[in-house]
């Protein structure tokens, strides 16, 4: 078999995996005088440890009180297009969504460790993103790429050891054209900023941790910057191979870094718009410890006392903090309309729970 008609029949391949329940295209798509979008990281439930099986903070229970809070949430928006992170178990999670909303949806398994089709370790392990569309705008899949974490990470099969991210982006019609959605997943870790490094400094001081133990934390916190600075490239250069210079876009997503980072100037730079930002001055938290119920239930742990090391402690310490990390970025073809309005969503309880640890973006974006 040649390599060209190999490399032809994987993509055809992968296209018809990753489609979904996806609709064709058709010639006009969906009417709209403006376009509705929602961003939400819908929590896996699961603490990431584990070989056979990763461990799960919650009973199914709560894990379905949390499902049906989300339902709810997007009744009351009515979005036109969702960006999921975090979808856990896929397929099951995606279809069964886009069923009870009666969405179309493309979807791409991000993170899973040894799998070959459901069956792999861990076994409850195979989370990632999906764009989720209302059916009149024909959503189809355009292409996903990985950005980090090695290894291979498909829909049928995968074999990786580290936190594993990408972009997953899809095609729609509306008004008589192309627009495009995007959805991607970024590293997590404290932001490597003047803030951070003082809290560092503080706690090296308070706890007496040693100068080795300094100096490993600072190497962690540049090396995973620079993980997310290495996606933000990677991503960028991406969508401009796949997406067409002049058709609108939008990027969803949970970006795990504040609208300040260098990996985040590095897209603003570009003409990519914040449209939170663009609407309102609130800071806007995403991720609220004082206020969401699954952070405060399961995240927050007692940062008054010396850990075994120094960055971890760094890291509990910025998860009991407030920062907005989750974005609805529009490309300069889409940001040339007016933000009608954008919000932070999913920060209703729901018979006393969040949907997520994270609250969501919600943006009206005129045509």
């Amino acid at each position: 078999m040649s390599t060209r008609f190999l490399s032809a029949f994987i993509a055809v391949f992968t296209g018809i995996i990753i489609l979904g329940c996806g609709r064709k295209d058709d010639n006009a798509g969906a009417v709209r005088e403006n376009l509705k979008l929602m961003s939400i990281n819908v929590w896996s439930g699961l603490d990431y440890k584990g070989t056979l099986v990763m461990g799960e903070y919650e009973a199914p229970e709560r894990r379905e009180l949390r499902y049906q809070s989300l339902l709810s949430e997007i009744r009351r928006l009515d979005p036109d297009i969702i960006g999921i992170n975090e979808a856990n178990f896929l397929p099951d999670y995606i279809k069964r969504l886009a069923r009870d909303i009666d969405y179309d949806y493309i979807y791409h398994v991000g993170v899973s460790g040894l799998h070959v089709g459901r069956l792999g370790l861990p076994w409850n392990l195979r989370e990632g993103d999906a764009l989720l569309a209302k059916k009149d705008m024909s959503l189809s899949f355009v292409g996903r790429k990985q950005l980090s974490g090695g290894g291979c990470v498909g829909n049928m099969f995968s074999f990786h050891t580290q936190d594993a991210t990408q972009v997953l982006v899809g095609r729609l019609r509306v008004n008589g054209r192309h627009l495009y959605a995007a959805v991607t997943h970024w590293h997590a870790s404290p932001l490597d900023d003047a803030a951070t490094r003082r809290t560092l400094e503080g706690l090296r001081d308070k706890w007496n941790y040693s100068s080795d133990q300094y100096r490993q934390a600072v190497e962690s916190l540049v090396a995973d910057n620079e993980w997310r600075k290495g996606e933000a490239r990677l991503m960028s250069e991406y969508l401009d191979s796949v997406v067409p210079a002049d058709a609108p876009l939008a990027v969803l997503g949970d970006f795990n870094t504040e609208i300040t980072s260098p990996e985040m100037r590095l897209l603003i730079d570009k003409g990519y718009i914040d449209a939170y930002a663009r609407v309102s001055r609130q800071p806007g938290h995403t991720w609220d410890p004082s206020a969401n119920t699954n952070i405060r239930s399961f995240y927050l742990g007692d940062t008054e006392k010396r850990f075994d090391s120094l960055y971890e402690h760094l890291n509990s310490m910025n998860e009991a903090t407030g920062k907005r990390i989750d974005f609805i970025l529009l490309n300069e073809t889409l940001g040339t309309g007016p933000v009608v309005d954008a919000a932070v969503c999913f920060d209703r309880l729901h018979e006393g729970v969040h949907p997520s640890d994270h609250f969501g973006v919600f943006a009206i974006v005129a045509l």
